[in-house]
């Protein structure tokens, strides 16, 4: 997926954030769409709102993207693009727990903002986003979010999470994004790891700009591979302080087991797509060995 201007916040943290399962669970029949405001009154408006510290926050500029397997909602305003950024892992109507997808709010200016995943309890019941309606025809999207957000700065302890409630949005136009041939093989200790799902962004986490590489198997387990975006074509080794050039996990039954060795080699590279291989080694008790890794991802 090419990078867009508004979503450089879609943030995934390797060691302190895991996505857990992600499927989403049906809209329930029995929600009257009335009961979260006035916004249904009107069909034909389109808007994004939510509340938070007092006022309701309305946002000036949206992208949305929906491809084969995620939607992401950029919700900003101002110079500075403070707003709202959604990542989520499937592209149907339904409900996305907070805790298991991303919702995300950047204040104006920062490097971090306030996520709907609990670092200290990830199996916070942190709020949900609900897609109401995928309007194929007019090619918009619609739907409602309440979520607690945690300062994504894990080295910052003394921010308070901030509820958002009451949010809403309707008719938000958006871009259908084509499949990008994308490829990516690995074996988990000599056996292949056959991926269901492969997702690549290009992430900012504090000041480093990595680019993701992330395989999921139809159990949700996964690999997870990232480079600096700085970095050049060869060879580049994992260690336990790399973090910020090298990193790459491999999460099984919802553990994510850290990279301790290894290494990954970019082949090509150009703004919009990555090439290469890697292995790496996690340490124990139950340590796992990865290898023949390779891709040749947009992102």
């Amino acid at each position: 997926m090419k990078k867009q201007h508004l979503l450089h916040f879609f943030l995934l943290v390797f060691s302190t954030v895991s996505l857990v399962s992600c499927d989403n669970e049906p809209i329930d029949s029995a929600l009257n769409l009335a009961d979260f405001g006035d916004d249904v009154i009107n069909p034909t408006e389109t808007f994004f709102r939510a509340d938070f510290s007092g006022a309701t926050w309305t946002a000036e500029d949206i992208e949305v993207y929906v491809s084969p397997n995620s939607i992401r909602i950029a919700a900003t305003r101002g110079t500075q693009e403070e707003g709202f950024a959604f990542f989520l892992l499937d592209n149907t109507e339904g409900n996305y727990p907070g805790n298991e997808n991303l919702l995300t709010f950047t204040p104006a200016g920062s490097e971090f903002g306030y996520w709907s995943y609990n670092p200290d309890d990830p199996d916070e019941n942190t709020g949900s986003i609900t897609i109401t309606d995928i309007d194929t025809v007019n090619e918009t999207i619609s739907g409602f979010f309440n979520f607690k957000g945690y300062w994504s700065n894990d080295f910052v302890n003394n921010i308070l999470p901030i509820v958002f409630s009451n949010g809403s949005f309707q008719n938000l136009p958006y871009v259908t994004e084509s499949p990008t041939a994308d490829t990516f093989y690995a074996k988990v200790g000599g056996v292949e790891f056959v991926d269901t799902d492969i997702t690549a962004l290009e992430l900012t986490v504090g000041s480093v700009n990595l680019i993701s590489i992330n395989a999921r198997d139809i159990n949700d387990n996964a690999i997870t591979v990232a480079v600096n975006d700085n970095l050049g074509l060869g060879t580049h080794p994992i260690t336990t302080t790399s973090t910020n050039n090298t990193q790459a996990n491999y999460k099984f039954n919802n553990v994510v087991n850290n990279a301790q060795t290894g290494s990954i080699t970019i082949i090509s590279k150009t703004p919009s797509r990555i090439k290469g291989t890697f292995s790496f080694v996690t340490p124990g008790p139950t340590s796992y060995t990865i290898s023949e890794g390779q891709f040749d991802v947009a992102y």
